[in-house]
This record gives C-alpha cells, structure tokens and sequence, in this order.
C-alpha cells in the first residue's frame, strides 16, 4: 500500500497551516500506534500537541465534551460518521481511517479507499506512510499496529521487510501475530484492558517514551497488564464455548456481560482466526445502557460484507454500524436483540445464497 500522493500533501499541508493539535485515537492496539507515529510526525513538522484522547464508539454515539480540546483536531483509527457529534462542524477536523469511506464534505479526510487501495490496511501502517519521510524510524510502531490489528496477513511482504530489519523472526500462523510484535501488541491492548481509557493513555504515553521493541517487551507495566489480561480472557473464551448460542453450522452468538464488555475483542477476534471458527460468523452482544447495546462481529474466511448486512437491518430496525467486510460492529437497542439475530441470519443468507 502507498498513500495516494494528494492525500498525503493534504494532510502535510494541514499540519503545516495549523498549531496545538488534539488527537482523538481509538483505544486499541493500532489507534495507539497511529497516535504515537501521529505525535511523533506533529512534533517533527514543528507544531504543537495540545492533548490526546482515548476514544470509542460509544463516546462518539453519546457525543463529546469537546471544551477541553484546541480547535484543530485529528481523528485516527475511527469510523466517525457526521452524525455522531454535530459539534465537529465547528472544529478544523482531520480523519485519517481506513474503515468504510464516509461523507467527508468540508474536512481533511484520508482513507485508502478513496485511491482506490482495497487492501486490508490497518490505520498503523497507513499512517506511518503519510508521514514515512518525517518519521522512518517508525517502522516498528507501525508493525506492532498493523499485527494488532491483523493486517499481517495482507500485507506480509512489508511486514517481512521490517521484522528482518529489527531481526524478529516471523513464524507461519497466517495473520503473522505469533512474534515479538504481535507479543507488543498484546501488552499494548491490555492495558486498555485492565485500566480503560487511562491505561490506553498510559499505554500511548510508555509508547512514544521508547525507542526500540526491546524496551517494550521488558517494561513492566506492560508485562503485568498483559499477564492479567490473559487470565481475564481465557475466563470469557470458556463462558463463550460454554453459552454461545448457535444459527445452524455458521453463526454464533455470545452474550458479553457488560462487566467484560472490554475484553469482547480480545476474545473475538483471535477466536475468528482459529481452526474450528475460522469460516465461521461470531456475533458478541453486549447491553452498554438501558438504551444501547454494543454489537462485535467477525467473519474471517467468509466472502461476507458486514457493513452491507448491516445498512440492510438497519432499514427495518433502529441502529447505526460499520467496519470492515470481515469485521465490524454496531449499536442496537436492547429491546431489539432478538429481531437483529433474525435479520442479521437474513442478510448473511442473502449474500451466501444459502441456508443457515
């Protein structure tokens, strides 16, 4: 993947033309990353980072108490749709994503599918080659984003070429995770894990304080987080073999407790990936609030997208989503549970052609 050329000038240019930027980040492995290198290209360009702030769907659904935060703000590694927070329209808003294009009228927005680019391409790696001429030292952060979020898989010649750099060794698992970036990754992850939003912010904070992958995998903040983490999920994998409720041999559905919501992710996905689920569709469902519940969806080795099951439920019933083909997620109204199974079993049989 390169960036497409006017997109990557767009954004330069938009650092260049402003000062004391806020940065808005998804609190997982790669929106962490893409901060760091982000951060990092800002304070080469010689500007100003006003603050960071840990993100998710939720907050932009529920909307932001954006007083604290300078005028000119940047977005990575989220999905963020116009109606989400009205009060946007009023800030110098940049979005760098790689979800689904969204309407981008008036901001500074990139997005490799605007060029064309369909490869699956983590906002890591992406942001590292806006900026790669600023930053190349960033290589590795953005290897570490891009397994995190398995994009090692498709984008494996690249990641080759940094992991013999830093003299990692790969191994054959398909997403190439099982390694010392996929290990980072991990810690990165857990510390949203364990400590939310702050540890997400801590996370970034040890991230953009180290300067090689070795400091990383012996910091012992992150270790601990991880340690913990593991524990945590491997008790929400076995309440899943446990409970999980079957639409025929294809989909499965789990019920997250909201206590757990946090680790929904970090059991789903490597879970999607495994022999005895790869090929198959996991759907975990957790209620947030009285009024919403959160959707995760993974569908890895199907030729299924997810987005567009989505856009066809939510013609008949009142919710908002997005994502990737094989992954994405959305938000619901509890009182609505039962009727998205059946509409979400619809949708995917439409385009399998196919009963379930």
């Amino acid at each position: 993947m390169k960036a497409g050329e006017k997109e990557s000038e767009a954004i330069i240019d938009f650092i260049k033309a402003n000062d004391d930027f806020s940065i808005f980040y998804h609190l997982d492995g790669d929106g962490i990353t893409s901060a760091a290198i982000l951060a990092q290209a800002i304070e080469k360009l010689g500007k100003r980072l006003h603050g960071v702030r840990p993100t998710n769907y939720e907050d932009f659904e529920n909307g932001i108490n954006l007083s604290d935060f300078s005028d000119t703000i940047v977005i990575c590694d989220l999905q963020v749709l116009e109606s989400y927070i009205p009060e946007l329209k009023a800030k110098n808003l940049c979005v760098i994503d790689h979800h689904e294009v969204i309407n981008h009228a008036g901001i500074i927005y990139i997005n490799p599918k605007m060029w064309g680019d369909l490869t699956y391409t983590p906002c890591a790696l992406l942001t590292y080659r806006l900026f790669e001429k600023f930053v190349p030292e960033s290589d590795w952060v953005s290897a570490i984003g891009l397994v995190s979020d398995a994009g090692g898989k498709e984008n494996d010649k690249w990641l080759r070429e940094v992991a013999g750099k830093y003299g990692v060794k790969l191994k054959d698992d398909e997403y190439l995770y099982d390694n010392e970036f996929g290990l980072v990754a991990s810690m990165l992850n857990s510390m949203t894990l364990q400590y939310g939003r702050e540890g997400a912010d801590e996370a970034l904070g040890i991230l953009l304080q180290t300067r090689s992958l070795n400091e990383l995998l012996a910091n012992q903040k992150l270790v601990s987080a991880n340690n913990n983490a593991k524990k945590e999920v491997y008790r929400l994998r076995e309440d899943f073999e446990n409970k999980k409720e079957a639409y025929g041999d294809l989909i499965y559905f789990f019920d997250v407790p909201s206590i757990k919501k946090r680790y929904s992710s970090s059991v789903i996905t490597p879970l999607s990936m495994e022999k005895g689920y790869y090929g198959k569709i996991l759907v975990f469902m957790t209620r947030v609030n009285s009024d919403t519940m959160r959707v995760n969806i993974r569908a890895n080795g199907l030729d299924v997208k997810l987005p567009h099951a989505l856009r066809g439920i939510f013609t008949k019933i009142k919710g908002n989503g997005g994502g990737h083909d094989p992954a994405a997620g959305a938000s619901i109204r509890p009182q609505d549970k039962d009727k998205f199974k059946t509409l979400f079993a619809e949708e995917i049989r439409k385009q399998l052609d196919k009963k379930l």
